[in-house]
């Protein structure tokens, strides 16, 4: 079962997706705000390490087969019905980006909030990045939008359990708090279903 490490390139990230995180849409930015993005993106692209952990398995009535992490919740569940193999998924920036975090805010609150919104949605475009390289094998397949672990009914409770199936920990370096939250913070836990005919308001846009 695929348990390996593997690394993408951040080129770019799309401003106007992630302003949405501070609040602006469909606004003009001024000179200074560009030129705010343009530096914030350089030091995010510098500071982060995208990388990507899954496993595909075949999937039936609630249950993963072959895999250690059990499913709870009826909306996991109702969210696969149509699906025979699910994608368990995790993708992370690296601790470098939470570090860059917490030193622009010592000084720099500006650029630390539109760093953590260009983080937030650079870990989004990561995980496309990863489902386009995981679907060339599985072309034949519909896909589902990425359910998160703490989602409706999912338990996030259940993070460190899935972090454990995927091995996370030794291959990306992702852990979880007290509170389950995730270490580094820009870090994503997810699983796709893949199936034949999917209902459309289930399937992913990508």
């Amino acid at each position: 079962m695929e348990k390996t490490k593997h690394t993408v390139e951040l080129a770019s990230i799309d401003f106007e997706q992630a302003l949405k995180y501070l609040g602006y849409r469909n606004m003009t930015l001024d000179d200074s705000m560009e030129d705010l993005l343009e530096s914030c993106q350089s030091e995010v692209i510098n500071s982060a390490r995208p990388s990507f952990v899954y496993q595909v398995h075949d999937y039936k009535d609630g249950v993963i087969k072959d895999s250690s992490f059990v499913l709870e919740g009826k909306t996991i569940i109702d969210h696969l019905s149509e699906c025979d193999k699910v994608i368990m998924l995790c993708v992370t920036l690296s601790g470098g980006i939470d570090a860059l975090i917490r030193r622009k805010q010592i000084s720099q609150m500006a650029a630390a909030a539109v760093i953590d919104s260009l983080a937030s949605y650079a870990v989004d475009q990561v995980c496309d990045m990863a489902l386009s390289i995981i679907m060339k094998d599985y072309a034949n397949y519909e896909m589902t939008y990425r359910y998160g672990i703490g989602y409706g009914d999912f338990p996030l409770e259940n993070q460190q359990k899935f972090l454990d199936a995927l091995n996370a920990g030794r291959l990306l370096g992702v852990s979880t708090s007290d509170s389950h939250m995730l270490i580094p913070t820009k870090t994503v836990t997810c699983i796709i279903g893949l199936g034949h005919n999917i209902e459309p308001s289930k399937k992913a846009n990508i």
